[in-house]
């Protein structure tokens, strides 16, 4: 077979080709990466990619406060020397943002832009933009082999940059989105306690605990915060318990308890169209089921209660014993310890029980 010349067209229409595979392959392996993630989990993603497709030393990813005037680095691996926020002295990233353009440096060049990056000799500065507009900047620096960017670097670093601003952008319109959320349900919260008056401050300090149990269980970001969602609506179901049973003094009627609780089912029903919130709704309408299947509502027992009604049932319990009721009055901290201690096992899953007495302990050390 005859050899191709390096030199003819032929060689060089390969090597395009080659090059925009490359390129089209790695888009689409970010996109399917980059999709559902945090901000912070995108932005590392982005460092990891870049290092390994382009094989450089350094790479960061930094996002822009507008109103601030500042950046701040979100994620960075390898010689990256610069404070987590920095002004818009950084002269090279700044123009970066304003042209919309990537930006080359080379220390040797005595130029200001890489003054700013102390350590690092050759910069490329790639924007991040969104639909609506400029995020912040990807910087790698330092080829792993001391040689210079090149047009197929630059190309690289934008399919990479193209994809991860449309990634950034949208993880940050869905944490406004969920910010927005947040401030929605402790709204809705606030007017169903005014209706009880004994239950002002409940929910909050539910959230509170059952954030502060998970941490103690090493429970990922991602399930705490479904976790704090499904403990501010937790009780939302009351909503359709008549005043005056949430407001009656003294011991509840059989029949009158049995109306109370329904409260989890009828909370479940109320979100119901929420089909985004499945793991929420199922963990707000298991949160009073027995560890040992004996006295829940749907008989389910334990791997079968989701890990969010689990650690939600010791909360509550713990924030209802501990405060005073029209009819009964409140316990002191070491006789709710007490009573949890002695339902491990068979109301509450043992595991949970065991992470609640050490947020405990430790509350009591502080």
């Amino acid at each position: 077979m005859a050899k191709i010349n390096p030199e003819s067209d032929l060689f060089l229409t390969i090597q395009e080709l080659s090059n925009a595979y490359e390129e089209l392959a790695l888009l689409y392996r970010i996109s399917e990466g980059f999709s559902l993630l945090s901000i912070d989990e995108v932005c590392s993603r982005i460092v990891e990619a870049v290092i390994d497709t382009i094989g450089v030393k350094t790479s960061a990813v930094v996002l822009l406060d507008e109103k601030a005037g500042k950046f701040y680095t979100k994620a960075r691996r390898g010689d990256w020397n610069i404070k987590s926020e920095f002004g818009r002295d950084a002269e090279g990233l700044w123009k970066a943002i304003e042209t919309k353009k990537y930006q080359v440096y080379c220390s040797s060049n005595g130029t200001a832009a890489c003054d700013y990056f102390p350590g690092l000799s050759r910069l490329m500065i790639y924007p991040l933009i969104g639909k609506t507009r400029v995020i912040g900047a990807v910087i790698i620096a330092d080829k792993e082999n001391d040689e210079e960017f090149y047009s197929n670097d630059s190309k690289l670093l934008m399919a990479i940059s193209v994809q991860a601003g449309l990634s950034i952008e949208n993880a940050l319109l869905h944490s406004e989105i969920e910010l927005l959320l947040i401030g929605a349900i402790r709204s809705l919260v606030k007017a169903l306690e005014a209706a009880s008056g004994w239950t002002a401050g409940h929910t909050e300090r539910v959230t509170e605990y059952a954030i502060a149990i998970a941490g103690v269980m090493g429970l990922d970001a991602e399930l705490i915060e479904k976790l704090k969602i499904t403990s501010l609506l937790h009780d939302i179901g009351k909503i359709a318990t008549p005043r005056e049973i949430l407001n009656k003094k003294g011991k509840l009627k059989k029949e009158e308890m049995l109306i109370i609780k329904k409260h989890p089912e009828q909370g479940a029903a109320i979100l119901s169209e929420l089909q985004q919130f499945e793991e929420i709704i199922l963990s707000i309408k298991y949160h009073h089921e027995y560890w040992d299947g004996s006295g829940g509502i749907f008989g389910l027992m334990r791997g079968e209660i989701p890990v969010m009604a689990r650690i939600l049932a010791v909360a509550d319990t713990f924030d209802a014993l501990t405060s005073e009721r029209p009819y009964r009055h409140k316990k002191t901290k070491e006789e709710a310890v007490t009573e949890i201690s002695r339902c491990s096992g068979t109301q509450f899953d043992p595991d949970v029980v065991d992470a609640f007495f050490k947020w405990i302990s430790r509350t009591d050390s502080d």
